[in-house]
């Protein structure tokens, strides 16, 4: 069964409360510890699925986004996969 999802690693933990309380009245997020494979210097990261990917990068276009990480996480037979993404 293939789980695709999003994540933003942040830099801060005050960052990842910033962006949960920005995004979480629109949009189904949730915060998870973030992933081994991911290095960043927060340990909590926002998860959401890909589908609403879009639709956060609109929503956050006026953020600085100094010290993130946009992350698309590929879970497949073979393991997992981490694609980092480009902000626009």
């Amino acid at each position: 069964m293939n789980q695709d999802f999003v994540i933003i690693a942040f830099s801060s933990t005050h960052q990842a409360i910033h962006f949960e309380k920005r995004l979480i009245s629109n949009f189904a997020i949730e915060m998870i510890p973030t992933l081994r494979e991911v290095s960043a210097s927060c340990g909590l990261s926002l998860k959401f699925e890909t589908d609403d990917l879009e639709a956060i990068l609109v929503d956050l276009a006026d953020e600085d986004k100094t010290g993130l990480q946009l992350i698309k996480v590929v879970n497949n037979p073979s393991g997992r996969q981490i694609i980092p993404l480009v902000w626009r």
